[in-house]
């Protein structure tokens, strides 16, 4: 009879589940692990994390950039929100768990100072009685100086609702908050120029004789929702035919400066561009009595719009329209004692069919 009731009394009793065990972390392999997300928001409490907020923070890894996902719940009293970060390194969305846990802990302590009810007891040191002890190989920056305390929270009626905003990551309500904000690595300002380079081609018609072919290089600067850029065009060489005989053979080399607007989602954008375009169109006469080889002065509006497709965080590939407006457009003719003869004129209107590929340094987007 005394064993079964010593029995019975092992059974009833309870072990107090570890404050710290309100703390869930999953990251892939390469992450540092729940034992260095804890000793991080110990850090930036100054003491030991006592399970004043449940935390769930789950890390998921994709093959683009930013590579690593984390999505992040801190909650209490049955009340959290959600909120998605995105970074480059898993070390640095550790680094912000640790803030945003460390400023919920803090806050929820000082709510429950300020309405008389005694917050849980502070979890005793690591020993060898199962605790793990968390060396200085754990840690994952440099130490963060905790903050001063928070101004107790006036009582009331919606006080510990009110005190219960979490820095950075919005209230604590009752329904559910999600937000998505990419996370730079600790220490790096966020990128806000970028550069391009681009190689495009494709057919022209109107500003030499017949369709021709339109090779162009260009670079440039790039902002989150602007382009600006330089580009040397060289339209291929092309022959008329004359009468009675001989033949005009014409090409051409422009210089241009664009401005574009970049709308569109990060994947698949849609550059809408003008600028100015200047340059000189060759004609050479052959099998012309007396004739000679001559420049004639091109002047004309730009306007285009395309589509550019990512296939790599560093590379586009697209294709665009570009309609050209001369303003100045050269003429060829053969003046010889007589009155003049028209040989070629280029066309006031010309368009181009444009494929690209392009290389990108530090997109803003």
């Amino acid at each position: 009879m005394p064993i079964i009731t010593v029995l019975a009394g092992l059974l009833a009793v309870q072990v107090p589940e570890p404050p710290a065990a309100g703390l869930v972390w999953e990251a892939p392999r390469g992450c540092p692990g729940r034992e260095e997300l804890l000793a991080a928001v110990e850090r930036r409490l100054g003491r030991a994390f006592a399970g004043e907020v449940e935390v769930e923070a789950r890390v998921s890894l994709y093959p683009e950039a930013p590579r690593y996902r984390l999505t992040l719940r801190i909650a209490t009293r049955g009340r959290g929100a959600t909120r998605t970060l995105t970074s480059q390194r898993c070390a640095a969305l550790v680094d912000a768990t640790a803030l945003l846990v460390a400023t919920a802990a803090r806050r929820e302590a000082g709510v429950a100072a300020a309405a008389g009810v005694e917050s849980p007891p502070p979890r005793p040191p690591a020993d060898a009685a199962g605790e793990v002890e968390i060396g200085e190989a754990a840690e994952l920056s440099p130490e963060t100086e905790p903050g001063p305390e928070p101004t107790p929270a006036p009582q009331g009626p919606g006080a510990p609702e009110a005190a219960m905003e979490i820095e950075m990551a919005g209230p604590l309500s009752g329904e559910p908050v999600s937000s998505e904000t990419p996370l730079q690595a600790p220490g790096r300002p966020r990128r806000r120029l970028g550069g391009a380079l681009r190689v495009q081609g494709g057919p022209e018609y109107g500003a030499l004789p017949g369709v021709s072919g339109a090779v162009m290089l260009a670079g440039g600067l790039l902002w989150r929702r602007a382009r600006l850029e330089l580009r040397g065009t060289f339209l291929s060489p092309r022959t008329k035919a004359l009468q009675p005989e001989g033949e005009l053979r014409a090409f051409a080399g422009m210089g241009a400066a664009l401005g574009c607007g970049r709308l569109g989602p990060r994947r698949v954008e849609i550059p809408l561009c003008g600028g100015l375009e200047v340059g000189g169109v060759r004609g050479i006469a052959q099998g012309v009595v007396g004739a000679r080889s001559t420049t004639g002065l091109w002047l004309a509006v730009v306007a285009s719009a395309g589509v550019a497709v990512a296939v790599h965080p560093r590379v586009r590939v697209g294709a665009a329209l570009e309609g050209v407006a001369g303003i100045l457009v050269p003429g060829f003719e053969l003046r010889d004692p007589g009155p003049p003869v028209p040989l070629f004129a280029s066309s006031r209107i010309s368009g181009r069919l444009l494929f690209a590929v392009e290389l990108r340094f530090r997109d803003p987007r």
